[in-house]
């Protein structure tokens, strides 16, 4: 079946996020997400800015004008996901208050950009606004798919409808593995250069997330303590010197207290080689359970 129809037949539905789903044999279809992942607001923390300048981006569709492709890339855990679905969900509460048609999430994986072009030809029959989003898109050496992407994104004889916007995440800025981007069997040692590069300057907008200051870090871990009642609300964390490191001394204060948990989350951040707010995320549900209390028992 044309996958324009199975697109098209899809989007009756009355479903704000979708994913494409693809195979070797099968039909791609849109999978209705009817329950799409939350964005807590203590994941958010030391991105505002960040946050602010994706969801100018998005308000350009309150001006009737597309929003420029963007790349958020950066450090690992560093909430890029959480940003982009915070920035949506924003985006829609303002359509919903101005009267202005919903913005739908269209999830797209690698796999599925053969795709696109199908997918984007069904949009501009409609009224709605919509997302395309990648998430931790990568291209791995020789991936066949590198090439019709970066003709996707601006090349081709096609281009986005205007009532469509297109948001990719990556661990990587330049979205292609180092074997790939430096090929040694180049005819031209340009073309090398040419490849790492192919896809990061044909974004419009580039973010960049770093990995979080330890201070931020703790922040996170504080909130997310606050939001599962393992500490009161309107805790602070408490002034910590920077050049202070947690090595493997005892621990002094109990597990749930504010020193405590402050104390076994930087040893945490540690083992882990990460400050982002997915090391706090880990470390918060570890606490939580428990589970921390027997490690400590067990290397004691």
């Amino acid at each position: 079946m044309d996958p324009s129809s199975l697109f098209r037949n899809a989007l009756e539905m009355e479903v704000d996020a979708f994913r494409v789903l693809s195979g070797e044999r099968d039909s791609p279809s849109l999978f209705p997400v009817r329950h799409p992942r939350s964005a807590p607001r203590e994941g958010l923390i030391g991105l505002a800015s960040t946050l602010s300048t994706l969801q100018k981006n998005l308000d350009s569709f309150e001006a009737t004008l597309s929003p420029v492709s963007t790349l958020v890339h950066g450090f690992r855990g560093t909430g890029k996901t959480s940003m982009v679905l915070e920035a949506w969900r924003e985006t829609n509460r303002k359509h919903a208050h101005k009267k202005i048609p919903r913005c739908r999430l269209i999830q797209v994986d690698r796999e599925g950009i053969p795709y696109l072009l199908p997918l984007i030809d069904v949009f501009s029959d409609r009224r709605e606004y919509f997302l395309l989003f990648f998430d931790d898109l990568y291209f791995p050496a020789e991936d066949p798919h590198f090439h019709q992407f970066r003709a996707f994104l601006d090349g081709g004889i096609a281009m986005l409808p205007e009532n469509t916007g297109l948001v990719v995440t990556s661990n990587h800025r330049h979205l292609v593995s180092e074997s790939f981007s430096r090929r040694e069997d180049a005819l031209n040692p340009g073309e090398a250069r040419d490849d790492s590069l192919a896809l990061w300057d044909r974004f419009g907008l580039s973010l960049s997330m770093t990995e979080p200051s330890l201070e931020t870090y703790l922040e996170i871990v504080i909130a997310k303590c606050i939001d599962r009642n393992i500490l009161p609300a309107g805790t602070r964390r408490p002034e910590i010197r920077i050049d202070e490191t947690p090595g493997r001394a005892p621990l002094s204060a109990p597990s749930r207290s504010l020193e405590g948990i402050v104390e076994r989350a930087r040893r945490f951040a540690l083992l882990r080689a990460s400050r982002s707010g997915r090391t706090a995320q880990w470390f918060v549900d570890l606490l939580e359970r428990g589970i921390l209390d027997i490690q400590e028992k067990e290397d004691a």
